[in-house]
């Protein structure tokens, strides 16, 4: 399998701005007059994240006037979407939801006295203010090699962020020991709010390889996969609980597989359910030989004869106490095909979805009759996804899943998604190599050219009454050789919206693009990478191409995605970025890069 994990190749503000109202000398009872205004700027805000700051000419020479920002919207009365209003005052900063639905969007101005209204001129945002306004997240101590951004998770409302940096070092006592960052947001103002680090901090146990976040953002998971608290425990892994009230952030548990054992991984990939419950945990590299689900602690007479088979397990907390609830192996358990690499859950905590991305199996399609168990073995590192249901406290295997066009080392199954109520699933294959460009659902991906070696593919399966089936199969718009379209990949809650990281990919292009100029591929800055993001109004559709606003080569932009619980904010990462700045950046000054702290890492926002 391809190293996909380490293949680093690596609200409202309102600004008088020194306006004054001419004519304008005292107490006027007489309603005042609108003349034509013009919406003059639209500009990055110098003071928050994703804010723009818009001036506009005078509508009137006298007081009382109130002008209201618009989103053009023609189904909103005067065709207005209200972002703020003001009064006698001439610009306003408002803090948008999405800067990809920003940049598509009309913005004017409505003056309005009494009974009598005026629109302004219209203007739209253009790329550059766009790229501007992305936030840019560095640590607080960035670091050369500390790899922030490794891993990243938004809370449902989009105002929490955790960030992962799993060498971090602190003060270079304990090395690669790693460390978690929490951001969080007020009215687009974003602000470190908590440094964690490991109770136990060991020399390359890569606490914050993977964080998870609770709907609220008020619990957070943080693995640690190579953990070892003694010699033959070395890299078994472990998981960190905390939890966030009064403002500040404690530890609430520390979690070990049922059969810890040395270099399992438990750890490398984790999911949590929406209130912070249920706790999903893979051990990619676990060597037991048993298949299917075990909730009598059998698991602990583990026979070792299936090494990096993989294993996952599943954690409840009751009343503030966790226990390991489960314990899940494939249906067809083999050596090495790394089951439990990735990891999803439904909101509720009952659909589970695993993958096993060095599987080898030539089947294709959705098989629910179990005969996976007759494995061909004639496709390596294919990969394949399992899908668990819990049915009245009961965990059972409900589908075995494998891509519509099987190839040897496509990695199907490295990064995976589910929607909130577990019936959509989306599966990445970064290592998949067809050259096809776009969203297909014809079926004819299975005519596999093969030309384009580790492009990347993504899966989209629907659950329609309890039948499992393939709903589309997705590409890059600029598909091309060693990408690794899918290493990343966020849904959100309703399914709707798509992000796919591709963290090779080489385009030089920043910030937002919506024109489709990304398939003029310059291929000047290698593996820099590139995410797309989808949505699904009736059909699915690529409707953005989304790169860093300082992009440079080796950052591996895309190598974690995360949407918010609308699919409106997206944070994207960028562990091999190389700025040396510290905090949270806003109106661009990144552009700027100093490259001088390597492999320190970055998070954008979008």
């Amino acid at each position: 399998m391809r190293n996909i994990n380490h293949g680093l190749r690596i609200a409202f503000i309102f600004s008088f701005a020194g306006f004054s109202l001419p004519g304008y000398s005292g107490i006027n009872n007489t309603t005042p007059t609108l003349s034509s205004f013009n919406l003059s700027d639209i500009a990055a805000g110098t003071l928050g994240v994703k804010q723009m700051t818009l001036a506009w000419t005078s509508a009137s020479d006298d007081a009382g006037v109130t002008y209201s920002v618009c989103k053009k919207d023609t189904t909103q009365t005067n065709n207005c979407d209200v972002l703020t209003s003001v009064t006698d005052v001439l610009s306003a900063t408002v803090t948008v939801d999405s800067l990809v639905q920003a940049l598509s969007a009309g913005y004017f101005i409505l003056a309005q006295s009494g009974d009598k209204t005026k629109a302004s001129s219209e203007a739209s945002l253009t790329t550059d203010t766009v790229t501007r306004m992305i936030g840019y997240f560095k640590a607080s101590n960035t670091g050369i090699m500390d790899y922030f951004g490794y891993n990243v998770a938004l809370s449902s409302d989009g105002n929490t962020l955790a960030v992962g940096a799993p060498y971090e070092d602190n003060t270079g006592n304990v090395a690669y020991s790693g460390a978690v960052y929490l951001f969080s947001n007020s009215s687009g103002s974003w602000t470190q709010t908590a440094y964690l680090k490991a109770p136990n901090p060991g020399t390359g146990d890569g606490f914050g390889y993977r964080v998870a976040l609770s709907h609220d953002g008020s619990t957070l998971a943080v693995s640690a996969p190579y953990e070892g608290n003694t010699d033959a425990t070395n890299d078994s892994g472990a998981v960190y609980l905390f939890g966030h009230s009064s403002g500040s952030w404690t530890q609430t548990a520390y979690l070990k597989a049922s059969n810890t054992e040395a270099d399992d991984g438990f750890g490398m990939s984790m999911a949590l359910s929406s209130d912070g419950g249920t706790l999903a945990v893979g051990a990619p590299y676990e060597d037991n030989s048993a298949t299917g689900v075990m909730t009598d602690g059998s698991e602990t007479s583990d026979t070792g004869t299936a090494y990096g088979s993989g294993a996952a397990y599943l954690f409840s907390n009751s009343s503030g106490s966790w226990t390991q609830m489960a314990y899940f192996k494939a249906s067809n358990t083999g050596a090495d095909d790394q089951f439990g690499t990735s990891l999803a859950l439904s909101s509720d905590g009952g659909t589970l979805a695993v993958g096993a991305p060095d599987e080898d199996n030539s089947a294709t399609g959705v098989v629910t009759d179990g005969s996976e168990s007759k494995d061909t073995g004639t496709a390596a590192n294919s990969g394949a996804i399992y899908l668990f249901s819990d049915h009245r406290k009961n965990w059972a295997q409900v589908a075995y899943i494998k891509a519509s066009n099987t190839g040897a080392d496509d990695n199907f199954g490295a990064s995976l998604a589910l929607s909130s109520d577990g019936s959509t699933l989306v599966v990445g294959a970064p290592n998949e190599d067809n050259d096809a460009t776009g969203v297909i659902t014809d079926g004819s991906e299975t005519s596999d050219t093969g030309t384009a070696a580790n492009s990347g593919a993504i899966y989209l399966f629907s659950d329609h009454r309890k039948n499992w089936g393939q709903v589309a199969y997705i590409k890059a718009s600029n598909t091309e050789a060693d990408d690794g379209f899918g290493v990343s990949v966020a849904l959100s809650s309703d399914g709707s919206t798509l992000a796919v990281g591709a963290p090779y990919e080489d385009n030089s292009a920043t910030g937002v693009i919506t024109d489709s100029t990304e398939t003029s591929d310059t291929g000047t800055a290698d593996s820099s990478g590139a995410v797309y993001l989808f949505s699904d109004t009736n059909s699915w559709a690529q409707i953005a191409y989304i790169k860093a606003s300082n992009t440079g080569e080796n950052d591996s932009f895309g190598l974690s995605v995360t949407l918010n619980n609308d699919g409106n904010t997206l944070a994207a990462s960028a562990p091999g970025e190389s700025n040396s700045a510290t905090g949270v950046i806003t109106d661009g000054p990144e552009t700027s890069d100093t490259g001088t702290a390597s492999f320190s890492g970055a998070v954008y926002m979008y």
